[in-house]
This record gives structure tokens, C-alpha cells and sequence, in this order.
């Protein structure tokens, strides 16, 4: 009698965090998952995703953008084996959401002398995520222009690029490694063993989709966006997910001038406000935006919470119809 054979389920890597040095005194801690991370529309291609946060250690000792809930125990764990909390004395929060307030938290309690920098709106937003008095890390905002001198030449500049999604967005330049720190611009939700993106092209599908999803609706935000940080030399984008961007940064740089142009000509234009206290709102706003761009039709997206009512009124009044 033949015996039955039985292949087993290929298994899904568990997740982990990788780190590289990726210029002087610079280092990329790449919080990984090969699953789909959430049951959001970004995630589609369920590709997995990496959450960057990057550490420069030079006279002063600053972190960028620790990642969200489901990493905290794995990169916290990580991260006091490098790095001897005690020492801390910057943590750069290129945005501020709910899901990251857990690490946060840990994070800060751990090192509280260090100082928070971000944004005014990341500021108040911080102080509704830190209100239970656990946490009373000091807050340092940066305005357009401003620098904080870490010492060795990493004199870091920052710039303000909000959105309706990520009101409190700021991206930060270093001009001692050309980095800069773009946040949610120029990612992707991918997974993987590359850290920077060699052959480039591979993963054009993966930012394109990431741009139609979290982007688009934002069009001139984004541009806005980008014509402010056109001041920076930068031969690195770091930013929050994917592989960071050194050989395909002109291309890429270039790709989403054009996006943004085609986005911003369409002939029909739909307003879609919405209010989201808790994230799931903006979930399901993400998602009819990106319905609707598919669609070859333009999305303005309003955050009511940021917006006031004669923005509404003029987003409103300049669309087809509005959401």
C-alpha cells in the first residue's frame, strides 16, 4: 500500500527587526512583518511592510518614529540591546497616531529625559495620547526652518508637511549624511531583505499603489510638500516604510511630480470630508478615496477636525460633489 503524502503550509517568517548602518553615525532599525499588517486598503497587495526608525548617535543621541503596537515588544527589546536608554537625548516623531502611542509610552518611560520633537499639531495631538500623566517627557516644536545641532555636523533642518491624514507630519534633513527623513512620502508596503533599493524598479507597482492609497487624495498637500523640500541636496530618502530610496530617487522624485499633475487635472473633482477620533473613520475614508481615484476622478480630502468651515465650504463649492 502507498502512503499518503503530506506537504506542510509554508510558515510566514515571524517578525522580527533588522538593523544596518546605513551612514555615518546613522543606523536604520527596519521593524518587519511578511504578513499584511492590517485589514486597510495601503495593505492591499499584502506584501508585508517594514516600520523604519532610524538612530543617529553622535554628540547628542537621537531616534526617529519608533513603530506601532504590534512591533513594541520586539523593537523596544532590540533597541535597549544597542542602545543604552540612559543616553537618549532626542525622540523625532515625523507624525503622531494612536497606534504608535503604546511604544511610545514604553519608550518614554524608560528614557524620561528625553526630549520630544515634532510638530504643533503633533504636539497637541500628544497631549490627548499622553494625558494618563505616565509620561512627562518634555515636548520641543519645530517650525519651518528650525535645526537642532546634534553635534559632528548632523545639524538636522525640519519642515512642516502636513495633510489631511497626517496633520502633524514633519520631515527632517541632515546635511552631515544627505538624509532626508520623509516620513510617509516615498514609502512602500513591502517586506524584505533589501534595505536600500537596488534594481529599483521592482518596486514601482508597490510606491505607486502606496501614493494611490495614502497620497493621491492629498494632492495638493503633497505638492506643496514637495516644492519645500526641493531646498534639500538629498541623495537618501528615509522614509517610514519600505526600502529607502538612493538609486531611483530622481525617478522616483520624478514619478510623483507627474502623479500629483495628473492627479490635480483630472476633470472631475469630489470633496470627502470626514472626522476620525479614533482612526477608523479615516480607514474607511482612505478606502472610498481610493475607490474613487481608481475611477479616474480626483479626491479632496478634508479633515474636519483640522480644517475650518470655510475650507470645507471651499473644497465644497470647487467639486462635482462631496462625501
Amino acid at each position: 500500500m502507498v502512503g499518503k503524502l503530506f506537504f506542510p503550509l509554508p510558515t510566514m517568517p515571524a517578525k522580527d527587526v533588522q538593523i544596518c548602518p546605513i551612514a555615518v553615525d546613522t543606523t536604520v532599525f527596519r521593524s518587519r512583518t511578511w504578513d499584511r499588517l492590517k485589514f486597510e486598503i495601503e495593505y492591499g497587495l499584502q506584501r508585508g511592510t517594514t516600520a523604519n526608525s532610524y538612530l543617529i548617535s553622535a554628540d547628542k543621541v537621537a531616534l526617529f518614529d519608533p513603530p506601532g503596537e504590534s512591533f513594541t515588544d520586539n523593537f523596544v527589546g532590540t533597541l535597549i540591546q544597542r542602545l543604552d536608554l540612559n543616553i537618549l537625548d532626542y525622540v523625532i516623531l515625523g507624525h503622531v497616531n494612536a497606534n504608535r502611542s503604546h511604544t511610545l509610552k514604553l519608550l518614554l518611560s524608560l528614557a524620561p529625559q528625553a526630549t520630544i520633537i515634532c510638530s504643533n499639531p503633533a504636539a497637541q495631538n500628544l497631549e490627548k495620547l499622553l494625558a494618563d500623566g505616565d509620561v512627562n517627557n518634555p515636548i520641543q516644536v519645530m517650525k519651518g526652518n528650525d535645526r537642532l545641532d546634534l553635534g559632528r555636523g548632523h545639524e538636522l533642518s525640519f519642515t512642516p508637511t502636513p495633510s489631511p491624514r497626517y496633520p502633524g507630519q514633519l520631515c527632517t534633513y541632515d546635511p552631515r549624511t544627505e538624509i532626508l527623513f520623509t516620513d510617509k512620502l516615498f514609502g512602500a508596503h513591502v517586506c524584505g531583505d533589501q534595505v536600500f533599493d537596488e534594481g529599483w524598479t521592482i518596486y514601482q507597482e508597490d510606491r505607486r499603489y502606496y501614493f494611490d492609497c495614502l497620497l493621491a487624495p492629498a494632492a495638493a498637500q503633497v505638492s506643496a510638500a514637495l516644492n519645500k523640500l526641493e531646498a534639500y541636496p538629498a541623495q537618501t530618502y528615509a522614509p517610514s516604510h519600505g526600502p529607502l530610496v538612493r538609486y531611483g530617487l530622481r525617478e522616483l522624485t520624478r514619478n510623483y511630480q507627474q502623479w500629483l499633475s495628473e492627479q490635480q487635472a483630472q476633470a472631475l473633482n469630489v470633496a470627502l470630508i470626514y472626522a476620525s477620533a479614533y482612526g477608523n473613520t479615516s480607514t474607511l475614508a482612505q478606502a472610498i478615496a481610493r475607490g474613487i481615484t481608481k475611477a479616474g476622478v480626483a479626491v479632496t480630502a478634508i479633515n474636519a477636525e483640522t480644517s475650518n468651515a470655510e475650507e470645507i465650504k471651499g473644497a465644497i463649492e470647487a467639486s462635482a460633489g462631496f462625501i
